[in-house]
């Protein structure tokens, strides 16, 4: 009798610990409301409502913006935003594209994707003839996470993309020639 307990005890902890380390998956659902809060995000670049991202990140929100500044909390995401698009990004075009998601646990997913972004000015937004920047491809990564059936983004960061250096870092692929017959 005790060794089928034993047994049995071994088979539940043995099937518990598997469902651990199971990747996480997302439904189409989850999918959806990750794709939504992130395109919400695109948007209030491009029309400046930036009070609505309360909505769809969490109170505690930290972001790194592709300056380098770090903000924290919707307070500082809300009024860093208001203050960067007054003048430095004022009418300056945001568009996203190459948008992945994964899962990394049951309610946290990670979303990467390039943001073009069009030409600006700093600090002031006005062209001083040296002081242009862009236009750039960054990417942006997200931390996303369900809270009450939502998906709020929690963190995240914009770093540029320097093509010259991703090209002269990219690794050397031998070239194979074929001979026509």
């Amino acid at each position: 009798m005790k060794t089928l307990l034993l047994v049995i005890l071994c088979l539940i902890s043995s099937r518990l610990s598997l469902a651990q380390m199971a990747p996480a998956h997302l439904t189409p659902a989850d999918e959806k409301g990750i794709r939504e809060s992130v395109n919400h995000w695109e948007a209030n670049l491009n029309n400046h409502r930036f009070q609505e991202m309360t909505t769809y990140t969490t109170k505690d929100i930290s972001f790194i913006t592709p300056i380098g500044m770090l903000w924290r909390g919707q307070q500082q995401l809300v009024q860093g935003h208001l203050k960067l698009f007054t003048k430095m990004y004022k009418g300056v075009p945001f568009k996203s594209s190459e948008m992945t998601i994964r899962a990394i646990a049951p309610d946290v997913a990670v979303m990467n994707q390039i943001m073009a972004i069009g030409v600006a000015y700093p600090p002031d937004g006005v062209n001083r003839g040296t002081n242009k920047i862009g236009p750039t491809r960054d990417r942006v990564t997200m931390t996303l996470v369900k809270q009450n059936g939502h998906w709020l983004v929690a963190a995240g960061q914009v770093t540029a993309i320097d093509e010259e250096a991703i090209k002269g870092s990219a690794p050397k692929v031998a070239s194979v020639k074929t001979n026509p017959k």
